[in-house]
């Protein structure tokens, strides 16, 4: 089966053996003096900048095709190479984005555009599956390469941002980042039952296919496909993990970074492949549903883009979680892990600090009213993080108010304390290089006057590793945190062996500023605090109730190095395994029925 569903990536001779020619975009006006190459769907021609405060000049590659248009009745469909072209393509301009899902309209949709959609990309289309390469002059041969996957909770983002602007790190630090669009919500993650369970994942198949096409055509941008590290934030940070955990061996790439996500610690998983409660009310919407099974996608097919949008936005019907085919996403990805049967690549893996604060603004300030709706009334765990958390306790220094606490425990449970978990695995199941990170600072490009308290919040580090923070009252600590922190990265991209330039796990490198300078200061994991000991324990009990093979196998990948690990054993029981389900990889995203912001869109 996974042979035959690679195909999609691999029958490229067969595809450019076909007499059709793309010249939508064709370039007979072109300027003749501008950055061309010849990729295996033929020419394109490109164009060059240079940024007034970075290095080398940047030839950029601008929405170049690396999939048909997954369009009318190709939609819903996996996704195929891109036809040749006879004439020169026009490279000089950012695609549309996919069809976006922000939401329906409202304060939370509001907050989540400002906060993450700001500036959007160009526009949007179903034809959407295009490609940036940006490309330093001069330099090494046989350059490094950083395949970026944004992120958007699978429901919104693109390779268009100008978040995600590859020129500052081409032209500062010579390598060549690659950032693709893929499809999603509805379009890319329709869970519907009438597809093959492993062609539901169809924005994730679309990704794989944009890693091939680096793979075939990287070094005619002076890339060597052999030094690829996948780079993505939040949903695009799940998605690195997947292709780590679905490619065991002769992986497509040498290195992976992960901000603020992992799919490794999704477990019991949290959506049922059978689950198709959004289709259902999606054929509602379009009347489809009295059709017959058999008609099912051409009733669907028939709707332009723009409606089903509109149909999913204004009714909130949320598309986005992948199923577990075992082949794109697997069902039990820390058993692999553990096992060891996942691709052993070199990870660097952080979050910011806090992290869940976007995620809980509604949440009310009652902790202990969140935490039992979260873990059961009166269960062990609930006491024990009751006491963890309280006000004034030393593990919640710092924090003054119920909604900042519950925004840390959103924080450790959902990204800190589960990056940490999953660099413990990496370190002891792997033995592969892996380093951690804590983003905190806060700087004038990530501070929001509407809302005080977010602190670093989610994707609050992005602008400043690509180098695209507004120049505008900016100051100097962040002009020289940005320079540390993309030089971090783009070392690691370099000589993933090497690493960021901090000692490996159990060290973490913090993140900051210190009066004008960058700062990393490394702290020992083990010294940080006692929180994340008693979420090791939730996560190791989870993996453990998760098969028997990981019962047998993962007790000392899962032991911290705390002395206090066996301590916390007594506080989770079986029940809290079972509340596990439902919280962790959904902990800040409607637990128990809490009615939250909403920005899940924007993960």
């Amino acid at each position: 089966m996974r042979s035959a569903l690679r195909a999609i990536a691999l029958h490229v001779s067969s595809v450019i053996s076909i007499a059709a020619a793309q010249t939508a975009r064709g370039c007979q006006s072109c300027n003749t003096s501008a950055p061309t190459a010849t990729i295996d769907s033929g020419s394109i021609i490109g164009r060059t900048t240079k940024l007034p405060d970075s290095g080398a000049p940047v030839k950029q590659f601008l929405g170049i095709p690396f999939a048909q248009p997954p369009i009318k009745d190709s939609r819903f469909l996996p996704p195929e190479p891109a036809q040749p072209w006879d004439e020169a393509y026009n490279a000089t301009s950012q695609p549309f984005a996919c069809m976006q899902y922000l939401g329906p309209p409202g304060p939370a949709k509001d907050i989540g555009v400002a906060l993450f959609n700001s500036p959007p990309p160009p526009g949007e289309s179903e034809d959407c599956l295009y490609l940036n390469v940006y490309v330093p002059e001069g330099g090494a041969a046989e350059k490094a390469v950083l395949f970026w996957i944004h992120g958007g909770s699978n429901r919104a983002g693109a390779a268009s941002e100008p978040l995600y602007d590859g020129t500052s790190f081409a032209a500062n630090h010579d390598i060549i980042v690659v950032a693709m669009n893929y499809r999603l919500g509805v379009f890319g993650f329709p869970r519907a039952p009438q597809l093959p369970l492993t062609e539901r994942n169809l924005g994730a198949l679309d990704q794989i296919l944009a890693l091939d096409w680096v793979q075939r055509n990287i070094r005619a941008f002076g890339g060597d496909p052999r030094k690829v590290t996948l780079m993505g934030e939040s949903a695009g940070a799940m998605a690195v993990s997947n292709f780590i955990n679905t490619y065991p061996d002769d992986p497509p790439f040498r290195a992976g970074v992960l901000q603020s996500g992992s799919s490794v610690v999704k477990i019991p998983p949290g959506t049922l492949n059978d689950d198709a409660t959004a289709w259902t009310g999606l054929l509602e919407h379009l009347n489809c549903s009295n059709t017959p099974d058999s008609g099912i996608l051409a009733c669907v097919r028939a709707v332009p883009a723009t409606a089903l949008k509109e149909i999913t936005e204004t009714n909130a019907i949320l598309f986005g979680d992948a199923v577990l085919d075992n082949f794109t996403v697997l069902e039990y990805p820390a058993e692999a892990w553990t096992m060891g049967k996942v691709a052993k690549v070199p990870i660097l893996i952080g979050s910011t600090a806090d992290d869940g604060s976007v995620f809980t603004l509604s949440a009310g300030d009652n902790v202990t009213a969140f935490i039992e709706a979260s873990f059961g009334v009166g269960s062990a765990l609930s006491q024990s993080l009751g006491q963890l958390y309280a006000y004034n306790a030393p593990a919640t220094a710092g924090l003054t108010t119920g909604q900042q606490i519950i925004a840390q425990i959103a924080t450790d449970a959902t990204f800190r304390c589960t990056s940490g978990f999953v660099a413990n695995l990496t370190s002891t199941r792997l033995d592969v290089p892996v380093w951690q990170y804590v983003f905190d600072a806060v700087v004038p490009s990530n501070e929001w006057e509407e809302y005080p308290g977010l602190g670093v919040y989610h994707a609050s580090e992005i602008a400043l590793i690509f180098g695209t923070y507004p120049r505008e009252n900016s100051t100097e600590a962040e002009a020289a945190l940005s320079q540390s922190m993309q030089k971090q990265f783009a070392d690691f991209v370099k000589n993933p062996e090497r690493g960021p330039g901090w000692d490996q796990w159990p060290d973490v490198g913090i993140l900051s500023v210190n009066g004008t300078n960058a700062v990393t200061t490394v702290e020992d994991v083990r010294d940080l605090d006692a929180v994340c000991v008693v979420w090791d324990q939730v996560f190791a009990l989870a993996l453990s109730s998760a098969s028997s093979a990981t019962r047998n196998s993962s007790d000392s990948a899962t032991q911290t190095s705390s002395s206090t690990a066996s301590e916390s054993s007594t506080i989770v029981s079986s029940n809290a395994s079972t509340n596990f389900a439902g919280l962790v990889w959904s902990s800040c995203f409607g637990i128990a029925g809490i009615a939250l912001l909403g920005l899940t869109v924007l993960l």
